[in-house]
């Protein structure tokens, strides 16, 4: 096989898993309601966020010098997202105890995030090895593209199954359905052709995961910079994942079947959003498409504060489905290429570990927060935020090399 026919069969196989991602991540999207169907708290809603962020802010950069001092990646990274979608069997026993529902979906969601850092400090490196740069864009928008396309479906008939099906079976009949689809995702990942990968011995008495953050501040300023920005322009959004379904049940009162049209709608604009700024960053760059994707997503905050009404909000969520595709594409292929290739799997192990770290803390500030002032004035508030955090790509821009020389296909 050629190498460019090798480059092809890889991108048609994350294309076609990424369809059966979507309906396991269709079905993990009601997590949240779930848990609180479950009588879960609103510091325990948090937790599903944070929880997991810690277990990966500590583990993904250990897992990425791992990874660099071996050739051979791919067992490691099929074997670790195994596991992951296998451990979402124990969700449908939840209903079966006797007591403590709510905390031992908390702990088993938790506990499976240890092998999500090992999965995610393999993958986007592997996607920079076996994607050339010059069909980055491409690719990415197609994944995005059909994964929006199945949630956008998954969600909005989901939600009505579990409106119209009793509860607890209607979650444990949705959680067999994740395992069943995430299982067909694995077998096609394990499909990819991965080459080795350049392994790097660590110094003498200086460890592999360190030595990149001791030097980043003087020799990676891109790097530094698109860490320190994307943290700030984060948080808000790490507030929101237990902030908005805690809004919209507790607040506005919304149906399972509400949360999966909203969910659905956010999906069917990010269809229409890779397809817009897929063109746009192949016409204008990166450098053009992020600083304006990222001040433009904070609109969404804003206004589902401003106008609580259910009905506005799925208006609202479908142009922020289109906005943020432009966010995800141009920040993407923008960290990839700043990280030198030698060692992009510890940059990304750093890059990850800070944001979880981020990630862990915010959705903790949600509960209490929520009690001083409210649901409603702290979604206004995390608009704010994410405004500032929008800036910060143009007060404190992201410079990144010319793109590698390669002939487009």
């Amino acid at each position: 096989m050629t190498e460019r026919q090798t480059i092809e069969r890889n991108q048609r196989n994350l294309i076609i898993e990424v369809f059966w991602a979507g309906i396991f991540t269709g079905c993990v999207s009601f997590n949240a309601a779930y848990m609180i169907r479950l009588g879960g708290s609103n510091l325990l809603v948090s937790l599903l966020s944070s929880g997991a962020a810690l277990i990966n802010a500590v583990a993904t950069l250990p897992f990425a010098a791992m990874l660099e001092r071996r050739a051979r990646r791919k067992p490691w990274i099929v074997g670790s997202l195994a596991v992951v979608r296998f451990g979402h069997l124990g969700l449908i026993a939840i209903p079966w105890l006797s007591g403590f529902r709510p905390e031992a979906m908390a702990l088993l969601l938790i506990v499976v995030n240890i092998p999500v850092a090992l999965f995610v400090a393999g993958f986007l490196p592997m996607l920079a090895d076996i994607i050339p740069i010059e069909r980055r864009a491409r690719v990415f928008a197609g994944r995005n593209t059909l994964i929006g396309a199945t949630v956008m479906v998954s969600t909005v008939v989901l939600g009505w199954w579990l409106d119209h099906t009793p509860f607890p079976l209607n979650y444990q009949l949705l959680y067999a359905l994740a395992v069943v689809s995430s299982t067909i995702s694995t077998l096609y990942i394990a499909r990819l052709t991965v080459p080795d990968s350049p392994v790097i011995a660590p110094a003498p008495r200086e460890s592999l995961a360190a030595l990149p953050v001791r030097q980043l501040a003087a020799q990676q300023r891109p790097f530094v910079n698109i860490v320190l920005n994307t943290l700030v322009f984060n948080l808000p959004f790490w507030m929101a994942a237990p902030l908005q379904p805690i809004y919209f049940v507790r607040v506005l009162g919304a149906s399972d079947a509400w949360l999966g049209l909203w969910l659905g709608v956010l999906s069917g604009g990010t269809i229409l959003g890779n397809q817009l700024w897929r063109r746009v960053i192949d016409r204008r760059g990166d450098s053009w498409a992020l600083p304006r994707s990222t001040v433009l997503s904070a609109a969404y905050y804003l206004l589902i504060g401003t106008f609580p009404d259910l009905n506005l909000i799925l208006l609202f969520t479908l142009v922020a489905g289109v906005v943020n595709p432009g966010i995800e594409i141009s920040h993407l292929n923008t960290l990839l290429r700043i990280c030198p290739a030698d060692r992009r799997a510890t940059y990304i192990g750093v890059f990850v570990t800070v944001m979880n770290i981020g990630f862990f803390l915010a959705p903790l500030a949600v509960a209490p927060l929520t009690d001083a002032i409210g649901a409603q004035a702290l979604v206004i508030g995390i608009g704010a935020l994410r405004l500032v955090g929008g800036l910060l790509f143009t007060l404190n821009p992201v410079r990144v090399p010319a793109p590698e020389l390669a002939a487009a296909d």
